[in-house]
């Protein structure tokens, strides 16, 4: 974690002050990512072969955490307006929360916002940043075609924070170096400041940064700092005085992976092993005892040199290759012919590897997915007791992101509360980090359908675990009860009745009921009296 003084921070030798320290943390960055991605170069793959055998436990420990973590996008919600809440607040604090159309429109900002920057895939490469290289972040600004808010990521190979000495502490830059590389192979640096007073550019040169720390720097340059500033290419700030950017550091400086790095390696090395020992027995030496060879193995040549004989090697391999083979069975010799082989303990070998694998699977707190009771688990409460060690893992760093995601929309509504002469309150938006696991639908419809009547209908819609917008569903609910409305009153005008008269139509309706009925009895009177006549006639 990078720490300065606010007040130095755009000066040009602070901008050189602070290159080598980024450039040391970038530099371990990037080799924990190539550690991830055990990606190998156009030369290795050339020459590739079986000799090395890499076993990527990195890139599995960090995809099953991220998709654990990241796999699924945060949730918002804001909290409803409370009459009896605002008057305390209001008496207190001498402050008003967010009315009742206030919280409709932040809701309605917050899912067009997210939707315009699929905040899904956003936010797993935030956490794959994450846990992979040490830290994330994130820049925001309006487009200037569209006047939409963008939310960038910006790669931490290339960007470090700039913290102040406060506590808390308080972001007070973003530090990105960029290199542009040239026709000649070379290449310059730009360092991108970001603070809140707007974007300022700088700029070395690749003489100065060849000879920079050396005696013939000072000599030449008279202690110039090694980037320069283009007053030109300066941008003013645009979102009142803070930085538009979430940064993100793990405040251990440390990899999921990283702890079990050398543990990776010892099972390497055992798969390395018992591929060598099979490999070995594959090329097996045939041992014959009580067998002499015709030719010997070393003969010289016309020169004196001591060469083997081509003779030899033809008799080996008649020997190799001949069905049958007599060996002098005398009383005076043990007579044997057989295979020199290494003996391997297989039942060992995978208990060592097994529990090579447990140990790095519990020291990165990552799930073993071979292990029997994960295969075995048959519902989500056993698949969640598997994830346990990876749900307290992730306790450690979840208020980091919270604290992240508050900060960008506090932000972003300041900037239309002063653009647009709004008063949104962020302190009423409630971040929720889903965790991505499979889940029994049948089991979580049938137990929210059970709290119906009980809580909201906006609830229920959440608790149903299907990945709605239950702001949406409500939406389409509401115009689907209209249109049915309106369907049954043009059925009714068809009928004859006036819709636009309920009191007229319920007394019509009464008196074709009475009607109705007076019917029915004359009709049970008539066929009551009719055997009655027959009768009398006969």
């Amino acid at each position: 974690m990078l720490r300065y003084s606010e007040l130095k921070l755009t000066e040009e030798n602070s901008i050189t002050a602070i290159y080598s320290k980024a450039v040391e943390e970038l530099d371990i960055r990037r080799k924990l990512y190539e550690q991830y991605r055990r990606k190998l170069s156009d030369e290795e793959m050339a020459s590739l072969t079986d000799e090395e055998i890499k076993v990527p436990l990195e890139r599995y420990i960090s995809i099953m955490a991220a998709g654990y973590f990241g796999g699924k996008a945060p949730t918002y919600k804001v909290k409803e307006f409370n009459e009896e809440k605002n008057k305390v607040i209001k008496e207190l604090f001498d402050h008003e929360i967010n009315n009742v159309k206030e919280v409709s429109e932040i809701k309605a900002l917050i899912t067009h916002i997210t939707d315009y920057n699929n905040d899904s895939s956003h936010y797993l490469h935030m956490v794959l940043d994450y846990l992979i290289k040490r830290a994330c972040y994130e820049i925001y600004y309006k487009d200037k075609n569209t006047g939409e808010i963008t939310i960038a990521r910006s790669d931490a190979l290339e960007t470090v924070a700039i913290w102040d000495y406060s506590l808390p502490k308080k972001l007070i830059g973003l530090y990105r170096i960029i290199r542009t590389y040239m026709a000649n192979g070379e290449y310059q640096q730009m360092v991108e400041l970001t603070t809140s007073n707007g974007k300022r550019y700088y700029y070395d040169t690749p003489e100065k940064r060849k000879l920079f720390g050396t005696k013939e720097y000072e000599e030449k340059f008279k202690d110039e700092p090694l980037f320069k500033e283009k007053i030109d290419e300066r941008q003013a700030k645009r979102w009142n005085n803070e930085i538009p950017a979430t940064a993100i550091e793990n405040c251990d400086g440390m990899a999921i992976f990283e702890p079990v790095i050398s543990l990776i390696k010892a099972y390497e090395r055992c798969i390395q092993n018992s591929r060598n020992i099979f490999k070995y027995n594959d090329d097996a030496i045939l041992k014959v005892i009580g067998y002499e060879p015709e030719n010997p193995l070393i003969i010289q040549d016309k020169k004196g040199n001591d060469v083997i004989n081509p003779a030899r090697i033809k008799e080996d391999e008649y020997v190799l290759n001949s069905r049958v083979r007599y060996l002098d069975g005398s009383k005076d010799v043990n007579s044997d012919i057989a295979w020199v082989e290494k003996n391997v303990n297989d039942t060992a070998l995978q208990n060592h590897k097994k529990t090579l694998i447990d140990i790095i699977c519990l020291c990165s707190f990552c799930p073993n997915m071979t292990d029997l009771g994960f295969t075995q688990a048959d519902n989500n409460a056993a698949l969640e007791k598997k994830f346990f060690s990876l749900q307290q893992y992730i306790a450690t760093f979840e208020g980091e992101f919270i604290e992240g995601l508050k900060r960008r929309w506090r932000i972003i509504l300041d900037k239309f509360n002063k653009e647009k002469g709004k008063s949104y309150d962020f302190r009423d938006i409630e971040i929720k980090l889903n965790r991505n696991l499979p889940s029994d639908r049948a089991t979580d419809i049938t137990n929210a359908l059970k709290v119906r009547g009980l809580l909201p209908d906006e609830t229920i819609i959440n608790l149903l675990n299907m990945d709605l917008d239950a702001s949406n569903e409500l939406a389409k609910m509401d115009k689907q009860n209209k249109e049915n409305i309106k369907k049954n009153a043009e059925n009714m005008k068809l009928l004859g009745r006036d819709t636009d008269n309920p009191i007229l139509n319920l007394g019509k309706e009464n008196s074709n009921k009475q009607f109705e009925q007076k019917e029915v009895k004359k009709n049970d009177i008539k066929q009551k009296d009719l055997p009655n006549k027959d009768v009398q006639k006969e």
